[in-house]
């Protein structure tokens, strides 16, 4: 535990903390320390005095401070308005400076401007002098070449005029063959149409007599038949007092046994002559004995030449099944050849000769059909075959392989 111990104020011994006077220097505590409180009042009033004292000093030294402040800020402006004014003065000197510069610069460079413009009207006229020089020479060899140039001209148009005349010669020799040819193709034509009309018209004509002729041997048999019928008929009448009933003939007889009988009667050349007058009369045919056909199938039946809107694109291809065909890619400069093998209801085959390929079409491809009875070649310098009908289809993948 430790023991509680007083400091002498005098000597600075440890005294117990109980003890009223100091073991060492003997002085007493309780007087001591009453003169020392009142040290101590007198310390701190003479403390509160000098803080007092202080406090004023510190503000007489902060008010100096501040009017110090003040003073240094209003010298600190003075002294920047007299830097500023300087700083304007001397920027307006050097304005003044370089302005001065600028305009030395300008007359020097207007000087050298001068003089290089003087030096390029030298260079000028020097390079007109050697361009009149050069023109000159150019112009004397403009001339020879010009003489040369018409010399040679004339040549070639006396010769152009020769291969004209010539070509003039040809073309109107072949002109005059080629109008002969057309007129006698058009003679021909025509005595052909010609010969068609006046067979059709005899045709017509005749066909017309037989008509007329049918008709009237039809009236003359029916007034015939119907004389003969009053005669017969008057004759029953008579005979029927005579003749019993039942040899009379029934009343619901066929007339075709009396026409029979009458058409036996006729001699062979009459006979000869009724039948001729009948075939004039078409009688449609015998219905075939098997299944029929379908509209497509009827459809292929047409003509290659028969340009009337097919039932489906198969009806269109089918009648050149087999046949050597064209085909192009959306170049009319590029057909190929190749053979349409078979032809489908949603697709159809063809075989390349060269590469053997055999490659099936759906009809949705196909861009263009083009047919023409006189036949299609490919538009363009190279000879190429003559087709019956050209598809256009999108290029295959094969194609440049």
């Amino acid at each position: 535990m430790r023991v509680k111990t007083i400091t002498c104020p005098n000597c600075g011994h440890a005294n117990n903390f109980l003890a009223e006077e100091c073991s060492q220097c003997g002085i007493n505590f309780s007087r001591y320390y009453e003169e020392l409180e009142k040290a101590e009042a007198l310390r701190r009033h003479i403390e509160e005095q000098e803080k007092a004292e202080a406090l004023k000093r510190e503000q007489e030294e902060q008010e100096r401070l501040a009017a110090e402040a003040r003073q240094r800020e209003e010298e600190e402006k003075a002294e920047a308005l007299r830097r500023e004014q300087e700083e304007q003065e001397r920027l307006e000197a050097e304005a003044r400076q370089r302005e001065e510069e600028e305009r030395q610069r300008l007359e020097e460079e207007r000087r050298q401007q001068e003089e290089e413009e003087r030096r390029l009207e030298e260079e000028r006229r020097r390079e007109a002098q050697k361009r009149a020089d050069m023109l000159r020479r150019q112009k004397e060899e403009l001339e020879k070449a010009q003489a040369l140039k018409r010399q040679q001209e004339e040549e070639e148009k006396a010769e152009a005029e020769r291969l004209q005349r010539e070509e003039e010669e040809k073309a109107e020799a072949l002109k005059r063959e080629q109008e002969a040819q057309e007129r006698r193709e058009a003679e021909a034509r025509q005595r052909e149409e010609e010969e068609k009309a006046e067979a059709l018209q005899r045709e017509n004509e005749e066909q017309e007599r037989r008509e007329a002729e049918a008709r009237e041997r039809e009236e003359e048999e029916r007034q015939r038949l119907e004389e003969e019928h009053r005669l017969e008929e008057e004759t029953q009448q008579g005979l029927e007092a005579e003749a019993p009933q039942a040899d009379e003939p029934p009343a619901d007889a066929p007339m075709d046994e009396v026409t029979e009988i009458e058409i036996e009667e006729l001699d062979g050349d009459e006979s000869e002559e009724y039948a001729g007058a009948f075939d004039f009369i078409e009688y449609p045919p015998e219905p075939p004995a098997e299944a029929p056909q379908s509209p497509a199938a009827e459809t292929v039946e047409s003509p290659p030449n028969d340009y009337r809107p097919a039932a489906s694109l198969e009806a269109r291809m089918r009648i050149y099944e087999g046949r050597m065909i064209g085909l192009t890619y959306g170049n009319p400069a590029e057909i190929q050849n190749v053979k349409l093998l078979a032809v489908s209801g949603d697709h159809f085959q063809v075989f390349y000769p060269i590469s053997r390929h055999v490659v099936s079409f759906a009809y949705g491809v196909i861009v263009s059909i083009t047919e023409n009875a006189e036949g299609l070649s490919a538009v363009g310098p190279d000879i190429s075959p003559v087709f019956p009908v050209v598809i256009e289809l999108p290029r295959p993948f094969f194609h440049n392989l």
